[in-house]
């Protein structure tokens, strides 16, 4: 049996994480993972040393098995075909850095080998390729810090056509005067928790936390049920136009799924809309198989 293999690389903005992908079914090889954090603010020179390092430590996990590609899911703003960082408020100290140059000369693949997509591409090609294969049509998007979001047509990443917002992306989708991610990151869960308690917070787990010692319960299920709304009234035209078989969610958010999935659900089958809605805890696996599939 003739199996080949690639990199799958997640960098994102505390971390840069890597795996052996068998490109024939998209599983990542268990241990081979490797995993190092390193902060997107830090100096060039930091960022490049932890890529050096993990990748160095994953290339040698995989033993004989032989790389044959190296797929990168990187945040945007990022020119994917080219491979230049372009980012000003995330990872700024590489910015106009050739990317592909440089990962060629700490692992050696061929240049022509060295492809990239964004994080919620690589997730929705992951979860695609790692669960929702029988999907014609799955929407995948990861909740928490940003709002990630990708359109899978038949296996396929779609940045245009019927129901796709223009890029494939939603981050920036004009919402309420605003744009769609001040409503569903975890931003908004801190600022609405701060109006109703007063309390500041950081993220959404203190919330949970709260939640589970008995305090601020209401509060929390109020939070929460106004997010599922949101989140359901954004999605919706999408789905619909789209033509959505299957829904994924990942990110930080995905370990809430409790206290919103219901809600989403029914928000949807209101507007008589039936769709599965899955969680992907485990959102770098997917990413790592997703950009691997790159090399495929």
């Amino acid at each position: 049996m003739n199996e080949k293999y690639a990199l799958g690389v997640d960098i994102g903005g505390s971390h840069i994480a890597c795996q052996v992908v068998e490109l024939g079914s998209s599983r990542p090889v268990g241990e081979t993972y490797t995993e190092v954090k390193i902060a997107e603010n830090e100096s060039a020179q930091k960022i490049l040393a932890a890529w050096d390092s993990a990748l160095g430590a994953c290339m040698q996990k995989a033993g004989a098995r032989a790389i044959t590609g190296l797929g990168v899911a990187m945040p945007s703003p990022f020119d994917f075909i080219k491979g230049i960082a372009m980012a000003e408020h995330k990872f700024a100290s590489i910015k106009g850095m050739n990317v592909r140059a440089e990962l060629h000369r700490l692992t050696g693949i061929d240049p022509s080998r060295i492809l990239f997509t964004n994080d919620a591409a690589g997730f929705g090609m992951g979860a695609w390729s790692l669960g929702g294969g029988n999907a014609r049509h799955l929407i995948g998007v990861t909740l928490g810090t940003g709002f990630g979001a990708c359109f899978i047509v038949d296996g396929c990443y779609a940045t245009y056509g019927p129901g796709v917002p223009i890029g494939g992306e939603l981050w920036d989708y004009p919402f309420r005067g605003r744009i769609a991610e001040d409503f569903v990151s975890t931003r908004w869960f801190e600022e609405k928790f701060r109006q109703i308690t007063g309390v500041a917070i950081t993220g959404v787990k203190p919330m949970i936390d709260y939640y589970h010692a008995d305090k601020y319960t209401a509060e929390v299920r109020a939070i929460f049920d106004e997010f599922a709304r949101t989140f359901a009234e954004i999605m919706l035209p999408f789905v619909q136009r789209f033509g959505a078989d299957t829904l994924v969610v990942g990110g930080g958010m995905v370990r809430a799924e409790e206290f919103f999935f219901p809600q989403l659900r029914a928000a949807f089958e209101q507007k008589g809309v039936q769709i599965p809605v899955v969680a992907m805890a485990d959102t770098t696996t997917a990413i790592i198989a997703g950009a691997a599939a790159l090399c495929k």
